[in-house]
Formats: C-alpha cells, sequence, structure tokens
C-alpha cells in the first residue's frame, strides 16, 4: 500500500472518531436537555398542586376535609402522560387523597418516609423505586407548620423511550451527515497529495534522467525507480564531497612541507 494511501486512510479514521465523539457529546447534551424539561414540568405541577392546596388550607379547613384535592390531583395526572400516580398523605404518614382510590388509607412505604424524614429542610424529597421516580413536596399551613405532604410518581419507563427517541433521531442525521463527511474529507485528502506530491514527483523524475551509468556495469539510473535515482545521487554527491576534502587536505600538507 502507497505512503499516500495509508495517510489518507488514518485520516479518514481520526475523522471517523472524531464524529462519533462529536455524536455522543450531542446525545448527552440532548438527553440532558430532555431530562431537564421533564423534571420542570414535574417541577410546575407540583408547585401548581401545593400552592392551590396551601390556599384551601389557609381557609382554616384541615387538609383531610378539603375535598377539591381529589378533584385536583385528578385533573393533573390526567394531563401529563408522565405522571403514573399523585398522592397526598398526612404528617402521620397516611394517604388523605390518591389518583388511585383504593390506597386512601394505607400507609406510605417505608422509603417514602425515610425519604421525608432525611429531606433537606424545606426542600423537596426523591425516591426511585420499581423503575420509576417519585417527587415530592411538603404542604404547609399559615403558620409554616407541615400539614401534609404532596407525591407524584413519573414514570421511568417515558424517560427511557424518550431517551431512544433522542438516539434514534441522532442515529437518523448521522447516516446521511457522516458519509457526506468522510467523503469531503477523502476528495479534499487526495486534491492535496496530489498538488504536494507532483513538486517531488519532478524532482526525481530530474534526479534519475541526469544519473550517469553505475560504475559496477549494472542499468543506468534512468531505468531505475525515482527513489533509487535519488539514492545514487546523494551517494555520489557524498562521494564527490570525500574526494575533494581529501585533496584540499593534500594541498595542506604540501604547503606546510614547503614552508618548513
Amino acid at each position: 500500500m502507497a505512503p499516500g494511501t495509508r495517510i489518507i486512510l488514518a485520516i479518514l479514521g481520526v475523522t471517523s472518531a472524531g464524529l462519533a465523539l462529536c455524536a455522543a457529546l450531542v446525545f448527552g447534551s440532548l438527553d440532558r436537555l430532555s431530562l431537564r424539561t421533564a423534571e420542570s414540568n414535574v417541577d410546575f405541577l407540583l408547585t401548581q398542586l401545593r400552592d392551590t392546596i396551601e390556599a384551601n388550607v389557609g381557609l382554616g379547613l384541615p387538609l383531610a376535609d378539603v375535598r377539591v384535592v381529589q378533584d385536583l390531583i385528578e385533573r393533573a395526572k390526567a394531563t401529563d402522560p408522565q405522571v403514573l400516580a399523585v398522592e397526598v398523605f398526612s404528617p402521620d404518614g397516611l394517604s388523605l387523597f390518591n389518583t388511585d382510590r383504593g390506597s386512601i388509607g394505607e400507609a406510605i412505604s417505608a422509603s417514602w418516609q425515610n425519604a421525608v424524614r432525611y429531606r433537606v429542610v424545606n426542600e423537596r424529597w426523591r425516591v426511585e423505586e420499581f423503575g420509576n421516580i417519585v417527587v415530592g413536596q411538603v404542604i404547609r399551613n399559615d403558620f409554616n407548620e407541615a400539614v401534609g405532604y404532596l407525591a407524584i410518581t413519573v414514570s421511568g419507563e417515558a424517560r427511557s423511550k424518550l431517551a431512544e427517541r433522542v438516539l434514534t433521531g441522532l442515529a437518523k442525521r448521522a447516516a446521511v451527515i457522516v458519509p457526506l463527511a468522510l467523503l469531503a474529507v477523502l476528495v479534499v485528502s487526495m486534491i492535496v497529495f496530489n498538488l504536494t506530491g507532483r513538486p517531488l514527483k519532478r524532482l526525481a523524475e530530474r534526479l534519475a534522467s541526469a544519473a550517469p551509468p553505475a560504475a559496477d556495469g549494472a542499468a543506468p539510473a534512468l531505468l531505475l525507480s525515482g527513489v533509487e535515482g535519488v539514492r545514487l545521487s546523494v551517494d555520489r554527491a557524498v562521494q564527490d564531497f570525500e574526494r575533494t576534502t581529501a585533496e584540499v587536505l593534500k594541498v595542506d600538507e604540501s604547503d606546510d612541507r614547503n614552508a618548513a
């Protein structure tokens, strides 16, 4: 394989690796962006529900007596297909309102209790279980006392499907962009090597045509390849230099003897 061909293949390999790295970075950015978008939707839903529930609690009613909460959480679940369940439970851990009405009155799981207990003060809590994500928010009254908790269960499968859609869209675009990019790099590389290689070829041909016959009766340098002709020319130049150096030294020695 010619050296130029090897260099072109190496350039194509480096280009392919660079395109793969760019694709990975783009996919990571899009995946994080989609995740942040989904989290923003959940945050907005949590904030909206909490503010509405706290407004009703501020009227002086106990949280368990605010019957409008059931309608609120059911409408919230219906507006977002990624939301699997919405639940409001008391500080004791008993479900007060739930989109799964059969779970009303039951105690929350131990993982939820631990998440609520060890949450950062005045911040939300988060649990991942059964492949889903549960995000919770404290419900407070006008005296800033915790009167209950709001929890939204988001499908983890929806997140994976979103990542798959992002990857599929990126792959479709890469299937078009990558071959075009490699073709462009190949054409440019061939043009560059063709332009830069012409002076070297002309120099090799000129040296080969100017080379005299070899001393041992071998084929003349004109019939040798360009590389062989260059080698012979270099050897002759070295021999001429050594011969000239020897003659100069002889002349110097002769002058020194005459001076003596």
